[in-house]
């Protein structure tokens, strides 16, 4: 299916605010913060419960490895299937009112009045915006797409890019859990050392996502880092089952 041009929305939020997280395509910051703070909760919190059983540094790195793979891949594959089966659902709706367009023109118009009537446009106004929008069926399909069942082009994401940049920043969460483990001789040392690197990271990350969600900075860095220091005790419960499995 070939890629439909920007909608209207999209251009105008382009222009009006000038930055490309301002059209839809800046829900990704979602993907981003979701996967980044399960890159580092969950591993800090998988090192905190191994570490207490498995004591030599070699082995709690060699743990802490497996789930960051393991992690990595989880958050890939379940990104990839989840966003090709909304493409697959926005796709299928697109095509469904093409066939609707071509079939029965009738109806399709009717659909154009009654949205604008459901904005308060009297009778003549609405056969001017019939005539405009249904002289080039590009414009009419664009304009059903967006207007009667709610799908934008940039609400369409590919999944390989999805599933890539989910991955990517599970594994950009993971690296200050797991660093100080190949920093520090001492098991305890590295654990404190993760744990306040993983604290850190989680305000940062807070303050960063201000830059798309324009909530006060203090706010958003303490919450995200409260929400993943909570997170960190089921993490850490987890570690200790896995330990036990070593014995």
């Amino acid at each position: 299916m070939a890629e439909l041009p920007r909608s209207p929305l999209e251009e105008r939020l382009k222009n009006w605010h000038g930055e490309e997280w301002h059209t839809t395509k800046g829900r990704i910051i979602r993907d981003i913060v979701y996967a980044i703070d399960t890159g580092l909760v969950t591993t800090v919190s998988f090192l905190s419960g191994v570490s207490i059983s498995l004591v030599t540094r070699d082995r709690v790195i060699l743990a802490g490895l497996i789930q960051i793979i393991a992690g990595t891949l989880a958050i890939f594959f379940g990104s990839y299937i989840s966003t090709k089966a909304q493409k697959h659902f926005f796709e299928n709706q697109i095509e469904r009112e093409k066939r609707e367009i071509e079939e029965d023109p009738q109806k399709e118009t009717q659909e154009i009045r009654d949205i604008f009537q459901g904005m308060g446009f009297n009778k003549d106004e609405q056969e001017i915006a019939v005539r405009r929008i249904t002289r080039d069926k590009e414009s009419w399909l664009k304009f059903m797409i967006q207007e009667e069942i709610g799908i934008s082009p940039g609400l369409i994401d590919n999944p390989y890019e999805i599933g890539f940049i989910s991955a990517f920043s599970f594994l950009l969460g993971a690296v200050p859990a797991i660093l100080p483990f190949f920093l520090f001789e001492n098991v305890t040392q590295d654990l404190v050392v993760s744990a306040v690197s993983v604290l850190t990271f989680l305000f940062i990350l807070g303050i960063a996502k201000t830059k798309i969600t324009k909530v006060y900075w203090l706010k958003s860095g303490v919450e995200t880092l409260l929400f993943g220091a909570l997170s960190c005790g089921g993490g850490f419960f987890l570690g200790r089952i896995v330990a036990g499995l070593f014995h």
